[in-house]
């Protein structure tokens, strides 16, 4: 990284504007990823809701979606978002084998026949901005409409975070 380019950097909680006031008392301690959006009041205060659906009020189980959020981690190169959603994994119940099995894929010996789709899902949404027929009917045989919406935003999401984290260098937390 060209370290004379001046990157955003995360605003200090007590320099976030006071509209976030709201969001910043939600948060408590915010993540880094959060004060470096905060830099945008109104992007942040649009894009809270959203998350809290896609980490919260998901279709997808836990597990569903840390895998998704794990490969498009992978996927993007973003270190960040990985060690963070390693935590969240093992939160979501993966055992720290599975978790570095992400890191080799849909095809991996393994994965139950949804979470491969998933997987599967997650590589093409990033590579082809599509899921492919194959990868669609595995997954309809696992997954309804509303988990396939949610599935797809999960790695839109996560995609969007990952170009944010790498594009501003984001530091991890202490």
């Amino acid at each position: 990284m060209d370290t004379s380019i001046k990157r955003l950097q995360p605003l200090p909680p007590d320099a976030w504007p006071v509209e976030l006031h709201e969001i910043r008392q939600h948060l408590g301690k915010p993540l880094n990823i959060h004060s470096t959006m905060a830099h945008n009041a109104e992007l942040l205060a649009a894009w809270m809701p959203y998350r809290y659906h896609i980490v919260g009020d998901s279709s997808l189980t836990p597990r569903h979606r840390e895998l998704l959020i794990l490969r498009t981690a992978v996927n993007c190169a973003a270190s960040y978002e990985w060690e963070h959603h390693v935590i969240r994994g093992r939160e979501a119940g993966l055992s720290d084998k599975e978790i570095e099995r992400v890191k080799d894929g849909p095809d991996a010996k393994g994965w139950a026949r949804a979470e491969s789709a998933l997987l599967s899902a997650a590589d093409e949404c990033q590579r082809d901005a599509k899921i492919s027929d194959q990868t669609y009917r595995a997954l309809n045989n696992h997954f309804d409409d509303r988990q396939l919406l949610d599935l797809i935003s999960t790695v839109g999401v996560y995609m969007t975070i990952a170009v944010m984290v790498n594009t501003f260098d984001v530091p991890m937390e202490e």
